[in-house]
């Protein structure tokens, strides 16, 4: 199966992508917003940031002259840089995002970012890549496409949440998810399955095609 990525990507500073996928979704970008300490990786593909969001404190100073026209200090620290980099998309008109980079190295960073998806569905249509697979949040029922043999995994922040799925090999009827650990390492039998749900927002996990 192939991937319909949106072409506005938010390249994180977490463990830079090594996976096809990924480093295509960069290749292909119209716009590539970098959070601060990012942008040496990208270097090191031959690309260029249009932007770089971020408090900057990750950023060396002579990245700070090379790229002084691309840069959005942002210092406040209530938020993140990936969320900040979010922002500014917003800010843009940019609704649709393709976001890199946001985990690997610290779990307690990848953990942070992972959830912040089901702030960001709220506001704008994102995936997040990383190098085994895709992570889409969901505000409501959705077809989503698959593969057969794919590997998929459902979350929720929210222990209210009710789910039903229909063309997964493990059965999901009225599942109510109290613990992330339930819905996860189902897999798919076709080319789409469909999941319906009451609460939310879900957090649906795909692996690459096997």
């Amino acid at each position: 199966m192939k991937l319909d990525l949106p072409k506005t990507v938010i390249l994180a500073n977490g463990q830079f992508p090594s996976h096809a996928v990924p480093l295509a979704a960069l290749h292909g970008a119209a716009n590539i917003v970098c959070c601060d300490g990012a942008v040496e990786n990208l270097a090191g593909l031959g690309l260029e940031p249009d932007w770089i969001v971020g408090d900057m404190d990750s950023l060396s100073a002579a990245d700070c002259v090379r790229y002084r026209e691309k840069l959005v200090c942002v210092r406040e620290q209530e938020t993140n840089d990936l969320a900040k980099a979010f922002r500014f998309c917003l800010s843009k008109g940019w609704r649709e995002l393709t976001i890199i980079g946001a985990t690997g190295l610290r779990e307690d960073h990848t953990l942070g970012n992972i959830s912040l998806l089901a702030d960001f569905a709220e506001e704008a249509s994102v995936l997040l890549l990383t190098d085994t697979g895709w992570f889409t949040p969901l505000t409501g029922a959705a077809q989503l496409p698959s593969c057969v043999g794919q590997q998929v995994s459902i979350f929720s922040f929210d222990t209210g949440t009710v789910v039903s799925a229909d063309g997964l090999r493990y059965p999901l009827n009225g599942l109510r998810l109290t613990r992330w650990w339930q819905a996860a390492l189902n897999e798919a039998c076709g080319a789409a399955f469909t999941l319906s749900f009451t609460g939310g927002p879900l957090l649906v996990y795909q692996t690459y095609s096997p």
